[in-house]
This record gives structure tokens, C-alpha cells and sequence, in this order.
């Protein structure tokens, strides 16, 4: 039985964007926001969610495929009551289909960033590389991906602190009400 004004159905936010983008440190700081006040959440990074089931490959179909699993895993776990904050690339329309058809309560967060911004941060040297034909299979490259229309835009190249958009993605729960 649901507390008072809590609700059995958990919720997701699925936060996107390409590597380097910051999706993975804006993810923690909402879910480390999150846990101050919520027990029964979880955050999902996906690399860690590709440790977790096995390494898949990097072309499209097999991002696909494990976009498909880590979909099928949020919508699980809020079915069970637990929040879930996910990262990850998955940046194709059957994804974005694939979760606003499977999860209820979903809040879509596109953390977006210009190419000349990611080359400069370029950490694992991605961008870098596949620009010179060192490697392939990289979202944004040689990988096309699909820019959602999601419910909240975070432009990542220019505007605000960690905290000043870790609070538009928390108020943004409450102003889609799935919270």
C-alpha cells in the first residue's frame, strides 16, 4: 500500500545527449538531489549498464539493441516503485518512441552540445579520432543520430552552472507531474 500522496508507479528520467555532452555529470547531480529526499531511487549510467549485461557493439543496430534493454529495465523498475535516472547516447527516434509508449511517468532530458565544444572536451579522444579515420562507430561523426524533441533542453555549450540546470531538470518533474 502507497504512502499518502506517493504512488506505487516510479518514473524516469532519461537524460541524452552525445559523449562528452555532460549527461553523465548532470545525471549525478540529479540523482544525488534526488536521493536526499527519495530512498527508492537508482541512477543507470551507460557504460556501467553496458558493463552490467555484457559489452555490445558501438554501430548503430547494436546501440539500438542495448538502448532497448536499458529501456526495458527502466520501465521494470519504475513498474516496481523505484525512480530511475538514466544516461546515455541512445539518441534514436525508436528509443524515444520505444520509452514514451513503455513508461508512464518519463521525463526525456536532451543535454545538448555544439561538435566544436565536444572536440574541445574530447576526453577519450573519440572525436579526435574519428575525424581522422582512426576509428569508427561514433554517434555524430559517422553514426547519425536522431535530436529529440525532448521535454527539457539543456544547451550544455552555453548557459549556467551544474546546479542551475540540475534545478531546471528537478522542477521540471514536478511541472510534467510525474512526480
Amino acid at each position: 500500500m502507497a504512502l499518502e500522496g506517493e504512488s506505487p508507479q516510479g518514473w524516469v528520467i532519461w537524460i541524452t545527449g552525445l559523449a562528452g555532452s555532460g549527461k553523465t555529470t548532470l545525471g549525478r547531480a540529479v540523482y544525488e538531489a534526488l536521493r536526499r529526499e527519495i530512498s527508492h531511487v537508482v541512477y543507470l549510467d551507460g557504460d556501467g549498464f553496458r558493463e552490467i549485461f555484457g559489452h555490445s557493439g558501438y554501430d548503430r543496430e547494436s546501440r539500438i539493441e542495448i538502448s532497448k534493454k536499458r529501456s526495458a529495465l527502466c520501465a521494470f523498475l519504475a513498474s516496481q516503485g523505484i525512480h530511475v535516472v538514466a544516461t546515455a547516447i541512445s539518441m534514436f527516434d525508436e528509443i524515444y518512441r520505444l520509452n514514451r509508449q513503455n513508461i508512464p511517468r518519463y521525463l526525456e532530458v536532451y543535454v545538448k552540445c555544439e561538435m566544436e565544444e565536444l572536440i574541445r572536451r574530447d576526453q577519450k579522444n573519440l572525436y579526435t579520432k574519428a575525424l581522422k579515420g582512426e576509428i569508427q562507430e561514433v554517434v555524430g561523426v559517422d553514426i547519425a543520430f536522431d535530436e529529440p524533441s525532448a521535454h527539457v533542453v539543456i544547451d550544455n555549450t552555453l548557459w549556467g552552472s551544474i546546479d542551475e540546470k540540475r534545478d531546471r531538470i528537478l522542477s521540471e518533474i514536478y511541472i510534467q507531474g510525474i512526480r
